[in-house]
C-alpha cells in the first residue's frame, strides 16, 4: 500500500512540475525595457510634480507676491534639466513672470485660449498638454499647475517640458549596441521621440511621410486605443531607406490626462 502511495505521489509531483515547466515556457514575451522608461518617467514627473505643488502651495498661503514668484520660478529652472521655462500665469491667462531671462521678452503675452490653460482653469486641476509649437517657437508640453486658495483661483505655474530631452535622457543609454529601438508617441499619434530625430514633431496618424505606410498607421490607431499590447508594421529601418517589417509591443505612461504611447520594436 506505501509503495503505491509512494508512486501515485511521484507521478503527481512529475506531472505538476511538468505544467510548471510548460507554464514557464509559454510565457509571453513582453520587453523589459518598457517597464524601464515607464519608470523613469513617472519618477522624473513626480519629482517635477511635487516642486509644482509645494510651489502653489506656498503662494495660495501667502498670496501673489510677484518678486516671491520670480524667485520661485528661477529656482524651478536650476533644477530640473528637462524643463526650458517656467512662467506664472495670471487668471486672465497672461503670462505674467518667465524665467529665465532668455525669455523675458515673451512676458505680457496672453495664452488664455490655450487648451491646457482652460482645462486647468476650468477644472483647478493639474494638466499636461499635447506637445505643440508654442509662441516662443519651438515645440514642447506644458505641465500646468493651478493656484488654488480656498477654491478660489489665483493663477497658475507651468513648466515647459522638453519630451526630446526628457525621453533622451532615458532612452539613450538603454538602446545602445542593441537590435531594438524604443520611440515614443502621444495619443494623438504625434512622436515625442525617435532615434531618426527627423520624425520627432510629425504626427504618424496625418503626416504624408506615413501616409503609404497603412500598417504602421493602423498599429498606431490601436496603440492609442489600447493601454499596452503587440503587433506588427512595417516601415523604413531606421537611417535607411529600407522597408523592413518590425515586431512592436507598446506600454502606456499617464500623466494628468494626457498618455504618451512608449514603443519597443525590432526588425523581424
Amino acid at each position: 500500500m506505501k509503495a503505491k502511495t509512494v508512486i501515485i505521489m511521484l507521478v503527481v509531483i512529475t506531472v505538476v512540475n511538468a505544467c510548471k515547466k510548460d507554464k514557464v515556457e509559454t510565457t509571453p514575451f513582453f520587453p523589459a525595457e518598457l517597464a524601464t522608461v515607464k519608470t523613469a518617467l513617472a519618477a522624473s514627473f513626480d519629482s517635477l510634480n511635487n516642486s509644482l505643488s509645494v510651489a502653489t502651495t506656498q503662494f495660495a498661503q501667502t498670496g501673489i507676491d510677484t518678486t516671491a514668484i520670480r524667485s520661485k520660478l528661477f529656482e524651478l529652472y536650476n533644477n530640473f534639466s528637462f524643463t526650458k521655462e517656467f512662467s506664472f500665469i495670471t487668471l486672465q491667462g497672461i503670462m505674467q513672470l518667465i524665467e529665465p531671462a532668455v525669455y523675458y521678452s515673451y512676458q505680457g503675452s496672453d495664452i488664455s485660449a490655450q487648451s491646457s490653460v482652460v482645462s486647468a482653469f476650468q477644472t483647478k486641476l493639474p494638466v499636461l498638454s499635447n506637445a505643440f509649437i508654442l509662441l516662443e517657437g519651438y515645440q514642447a508640453t506644458i505641465d500646468i499647475h493651478p493656484i488654488v486658495a480656498d477654491d478660489q483661483l489665483l493663477g497658475a505655474i507651468s513648466a515647459v517640458i522638453a519630451p526630446e530631452i526628457l525621453l533622451g535622457s532615458i532612452i539613450l543609454p538603454i538602446v545602445q549596441d542593441v537590435e531594438f529601438e524604443i520611440w515614443v508617441m502621444e495619443k494623438s499619434g504625434m512622436v515625442l521621440f525617435d532615434q531618426d530625430a527627423g520624425e520627432i514633431g510629425l504626427n504618424v496618424l496625418t503626416d504624408p511621410l506615413y501616409a503609404d505606410f497603412t500598417e504602421l498607421i493602423a498599429a498606431c490607431q490601436l496603440m492609442a486605443e489600447v493601454q499596452t499590447g503587440e503587433t506588427t508594421y512595417s516601415f523604413f529601418q531606421t537611417g535607411t531607406a529600407s522597408v523592413v517589417t518590425k515586431k512592436t509591443y507598446w506600454n502606456t505612461f499617464s500623466m494628468h490626462g494626457n498618455e504618451w504611447k512608449i514603443v519597443w520594436v525590432i526588425p523581424v
